[in-house]
């Protein structure tokens, strides 16, 4: 994929500086953005006699599979749950895994998932910055492609108090990076898509999404590795709109 900018120009400080002042709602992607996966169990599930894995070797290979989305949904893909199975593969692959595991190892990954979410893992910090954005007034709300379990997570980690709304594809029936999820959520909160930012961490699926909506967006990039794609990232949500 050729790399693509879309960082502000030069100049656009004041602009900037203006948009921040009308902000009144921030969203948030849920997986990969609030709540991590859990690589610490993946790392042990994943492991074999001789193939022993550690948990920064998955989350760093899972960038590869991040790329390959994008690859492909920048190239004109359409169907969302294909390009997560290509991910899934080409992120096994990138951290060591043969071909031939993929499909046991895909297997056993949805059954886990099933069971009790895999992204549940809530970093340091995650409910400090939200109880600093909810203090000062900001509206809060969760955008996310899931299976109609985002709304009993964030209650399972506590971070539901923080949300005036949470918006899963699976009950709205539309998904990311369709705008129309972001327009219910605009609707839902009563602001305008120039008066709120967005934070996620796929940038064909969350940033772009974001973009077609009207909203401002900033990508995720915990370990700065998102390489392949030259627009304005934050390594955690404390960063997302600071305060002053």
């Amino acid at each position: 994929m050729t790399k693509i900018s879309d960082k502000p120009k030069k100049g656009t400080g004041d602009r900037r500086k203006r948009k921040a002042e009308k902000i009144k709602a921030l969203l948030f992607d849920f997986g990969g953005t609030l709540a991590f996966l859990d690589y610490d169990l993946l790392a042990r599930e994943f492991s074999r006699d001789g193939r022993k894995l550690d948990a920064l070797t998955l989350e760093h290979a899972e960038y590869v599979g991040r790329q390959k989305i994008d690859d492909l949904l920048m190239a004109g893909e359409k169907d969302v749950v294909l390009a997560y199975a290509h991910f899934f593969r080409a992120w096994l692959e990138a951290a060591g895994i043969p071909a031939e595991e993929v499909v046991e190892h895909g297997e056993r990954f949805g059954a886990i998932h099933r069971e009790a979410t895999l992204w549940r893992v809530v970093r340091p910090g995650t409910f400090e910055a939200l109880e600093r954005l909810k203090s000062a007034g900001y509206k809060l709300a969760i955008v996310s492609n899931a299976e109609g379990q985002v709304e009993a997570d964030t209650k399972r980690f506590g971070l539901a108090p923080f949300f005036d709304v949470i918006i899963d594809s699976h009950i709205v029936g539309v998904a990311k990076p369709d705008p129309r999820i972001f327009h219910i959520a605009l609707e839902r909160l009563g602001v305008a898509p120039d008066e709120v930012r967005f934070a996620g961490d796929i940038f064909s699926i969350d940033i772009l999404g974001a973009r077609a909506a009207g909203i401002e967006a900033r990508l995720i990039d915990q370990h700065e590795r998102y390489h392949w794609v030259d627009h304005q990232k934050i390594r955690h949500i404390e960063e997302l709109h600071p305060l002053k």
